[in-house]
């Protein structure tokens, strides 16, 4: 079963409505304003600002909902579409180790950052205050891990909220359409349907964020104040150089040697995700697009 038979993921624009995608720099600029806006109600009127904070939570609360069908449909449709099983082995051995790799490269630039900024300096934090050993740690605690990846059923994959079993399901069903050869083609091409429909919702979503940013900045201003900004400013220095530094200088590098793709054209790219995880205080907003 070859990748060509499968439909397109998302159906093809009519002709004449590629321009609407120009809408979205209309999205851009509203997250700004609304950021800005937030940060002056939580000075000006910290108790109205707090107040809004389930604006910031419902909009993440529906992010959320779109990560599962999302991550099942587009795993699905990788994994059954790719002709031989080895493939997909290579492919995902490659990415682990691409992944432990460069974990260590971001952990030893944050090490470097961390001892020259210090921003934790003056807490005056304890070691048993700052960590304790997770109960069930050990090897009981690893075979409850793994454990936990094992679904109830394949469909409480996709209600419950946990990504691993999300990611395990669509493995499954992504290998066993391999297998099927060309009778999964139709279930493929129906998960391809649904994957556009998932989409459709997100953006739906989306148009949302001016309205979630708006109520979760005003919130974190009204709840922590000029004085707690001002503590957590250094950490947060601490964390964009460390940023930074990884972006630009390890996948920047390795971007341009292996793609020959500028890192900071695909920085541009990527503006409005990066903007919603900065307003939103969560990666989660970000992970769908």
């Amino acid at each position: 079963m070859s990748a060509h038979q499968l439909p397109p993921q998302q159906p093809a624009p009519a002709a004449g409505t590629a321009k609407k995608k120009d809408r979205t720099h209309f999205l851009y600029i509203a997250v700004i304003v609304a950021v800005v806006l937030g940060a002056i109600l939580g000075f000006v009127a910290p108790e109205v600002a707090i107040a809004l904070k389930p604006l910031g939570t419902g909009f993440i609360a529906l992010i959320k909902m779109m990560i599962a069908p999302i991550i099942f449909c587009t795993i699905v449709l990788g994994v059954g579409s790719i002709a031989k099983a080895a493939t997909v082995g290579k492919v995902g051995g490659l990415a682990l180790g691409y992944f432990l790799l460069m974990s260590t490269f971001a952990l030893a630039i944050g090490l470097v950052v961390g001892n020259i900024i210090q921003p934790g300096e003056g807490l005056n934090i304890t070691a048993s205050e700052a960590f304790e050993p997770p109960e069930g740690e050990g090897e009981a605690g690893t075979f409850d891990f793994l454990l936990g990846i094992i679904p109830t059923t394949m469909l409480s994959s996709l209600t419950e909220g946990n990504i691993l079993q999300t990611l395990f399901i669509a493995l499954l069903v992504g290998f066993a359409l391999q297998k099927m050869g060309p009778a999964g083609v139709p279930i493929l091409r129906g998960i391809g349907y649904i994957q556009a429909l998932v989409f459709k919702i997100l953006i739906m979503i989306m148009w949302l964020a001016p309205i979630g940013a708006f109520g979760a900045i005003a919130a974190v201003v009204g709840e922590t104040g000029m004085d707690a900004i001002i503590s957590l400013a250094t950490l947060m220095i601490a964390f964009y150089i460390t940023c930074i530094l990884f972006i630009v200088l390890i996948l920047g590098t390795l971007l341009k040697l292996v793609t020959g793709i500028n890192i900071f054209r695909l920085m541009r790219y990527l503006a409005r995700e990066y903007l919603l995880i900065v307003s939103t205080s969560s990666s989660e907003a970000a992970l769908p697009s």
